[in-house]
């Protein structure tokens, strides 16, 4: 039986959101973002206006009124978007049972036990278009195949507002085309590796040998050889399968010093721990991302001699990158930590207790921290797609 997957992404959401509870949004360029008073002030999103402007997802607040000076922001609410993200998948669960949430704005439908072929499917995908514009409000992108991969990128190809249908006949003339960091999990890190290998699109991935995409990065280089040449069948959506846990923190002012930098990478390596105890985890590589305040931004990373869910000997690993590689050339402006290479290890090692008491006194630190900045705000992340 051919598979048959829809992935329905409703059209720029949280913006979307925001002017259909406030319809005089749409009148001006406003962008969605944390508290900017509070320095959280990436666009999450940004209605059509700013796009026309030239604003960008990713930007900072400031950068972004640089470009269009009349932008207004809306401070982002997830209770409102969340409310919205059910109604949405009421809509969803009348078609079928079998829905993969793929953050806020994104869910599959897999129809396959419904007996719809493509096309079958290309209508269903029309009505779901519809239902979600006249009765929530909001503009959705689908995309119909048979898998989850070329169905997601499907719903990207149309936009806003459209449908369409990637089938085994087609997807060589409307995906490899593309350009290879449109597939699934290639971020900026991957897209430079195979640009430097002579690889710019889905179809070169497609068309290199196997072993060498592995080799070059590895099992994720081979699942994204068969991505593109139609197989998903290493990935699944509805296995929630943590891939890494971080933790970032833009304080509400730049960090200026050492100590104050170890007190607040201590909270983010408290807080990840408690994610790792939480499902059972540990890890054995640590990472950190550092932005200065000209917005310059650079990643390090250590491999650890074994698993370990200590909070101590992961803060030593982490604040020990950031002394050996921040230069302190510019003040400190955010800072991230991040744990990958998961596992359920419940082996016990003969050097438990290694690396394990603290490098610094680090309580005075948080406490003379927490004084000055008061509590500070964690953007959280949990996944396996790249920093």
């Amino acid at each position: 039986m051919e598979r048959v997957m829809i992935h329905c992404d409703c059209d720029n959401y949280f913006a979307s959101v925001e002017e259909k509870h406030n319809p005089t949004l749409m009148k001006i360029p406003f962008a969605v973002c944390g508290d900017p008073a509070m320095r959280h002030s990436i666009v999450m999103a940004k209605n059509s206006l700013a796009k026309r402007a030239g604003v960008k997802t990713g930007f900072s607040y400031t950068q972004a009124r640089q470009i269009c000076p009349a932008l207004g922001y809306v401070k982002a609410d997830m209770p409102k978007y969340l409310a919205e993200t059910e109604a949405a998948r009421g809509v969803y669960l009348k078609y079928s049972e079998k829905i993969a949430p793929y953050g806020m704005d994104e869910s599959w439908l897999d129809l396959t036990d419904t007996g719809a072929t493509l096309k079958d499917a290309e209508q269903i995908a029309d009505l779901i278009r519809i239902e979600i514009m006249y009765s929530l409000g909001l503009s959705a992108s689908v995309g119909v195949s048979f898998n989850y991969i070329f169905s997601k990128m499907g719903s990207d190809l149309n936009k806003p507002n459209g449908t369409v249908v990637i089938t085994r006949e087609n997807y060589k003339e409307r995906i490899w085309p593309l350009p290879a960091e449109e597939l699934l999990f290639v971020g900026s890190a991957r897209k430079k590796t195979l640009c430097s290998a002579g690889i710019n699109t889905i179809g070169d991935i497609a068309q290199a040998d196997p072993q060498y995409m592995a080799k070059l990065l590895g099992k994720v280089g081979y699942d994204l050889w068969c991505f593109a040449n139609g197989d998903d069948s290493s990935f699944d959506p509805t296995i929630d399968e943590i891939g890494s846990i971080g933790n970032t923190i833009t304080p509400p002012k730049d960090i200026c010093t050492e100590q104050d930098a170890s007190a607040v990478i201590y909270l983010l390596v408290n807080a990840i721990v408690a994610r790792l105890k939480k499902h059972s985890l540990k890890t054995r590589c640590v990472s950190i991302c550092t932005r200065n305040n000209k917005f310059d931004r650079a990643i390090r990373q250590r491999t650890l001699a074994q698993f370990t869910d200590n909070v101590n000997a992961i803060f030593n690993h982490a604040f020990d990158l950031f002394k050996i590689h921040y230069n302190w050339q510019n003040p400190l402006r955010s800072i991230g930590v991040r744990v990958d290479n998961l596992d359920e290890h419940d082996q016990i090692s003969l050097f438990e207790n290694d690396n394990c008491d603290l490098c610094v006194d680090i309580s005075s630190r948080i406490k003379n921290l927490t004084q000055r900045f008061g509590k500070l705000e964690f953007e959280k992340t949990a996944t396996a797609r790249e920093w």
